[in-house]
């Protein structure tokens, strides 16, 4: 069984069932790539691919939409923001920092923050309830320089679920 949408084009195959497409994006002078994954065809509701080609079109909104609900977590100490930040600063070796860090208001957080570099977008169409992971986005602050990725989990509104580090 085979889905066909107008965004995605043909999606799955007569084996596994498996659905995955991917390309890249612009996001202001940058390329991110974004992957759409599901373990069955039959687990994806049309709705969901219509979404998830909804927000490949806006891109910069719910990328902007990711980056607010890091910004809030700057207020609570012990947030996977700050541990990120606090990590990479200590980690990364001046140069790489001075290289990544295109930001300078005076705000090191919210410098740090807005120099994060997009990396990837995937949207999992299976997952549409409220407070499911729909889509993840991969932030790096210097991608050749460290493994480390900041990762916001939104919803099939948009909304931000989770925000985690991982290594």
């Amino acid at each position: 069984m085979t889905i066909e949408h107008d965004f995605f084009g043909v999606l799955g195959d007569e084996g596994e069932g498996e659905v995955y497409w991917s390309e890249a994006a612009e996001l202001g002078e940058e390329n991110v790539e974004v992957s759409l994954s599901a373990p069955a065809e039959d687990s994806i509701p049309s709705e969901s691919l219509d979404i998830a080609a909804a927000m490949i079109g806006s891109l910069e909104e719910l990328d902007s939409r990711a980056r607010e609900s890091l910004v809030a977590e700057l207020s609570s100490e012990g947030t996977a923001t700050v541990k990120y930040i606090g990590q990479q600063l200590a980690d990364l070796d001046e140069d790489a920092l001075d290289e990544a860090i295109i930001w300078d208001s005076g705000d090191q957080q919210i410098d740090f923050l807005r120099s994060l570099r997009l990396q990837h977008v995937g949207f999992h169409p299976h997952r549409s309830g409220n407070e499911e992971h729909f889509a993840v986005l991969d932030y790096s602050i210097s991608p050749d320089d460290t493994d480390s990725l900041l990762v916001v989990t939104v919803d099939v509104h948009g909304d931000t679920v989770d925000v985690r580090v991982e290594n």
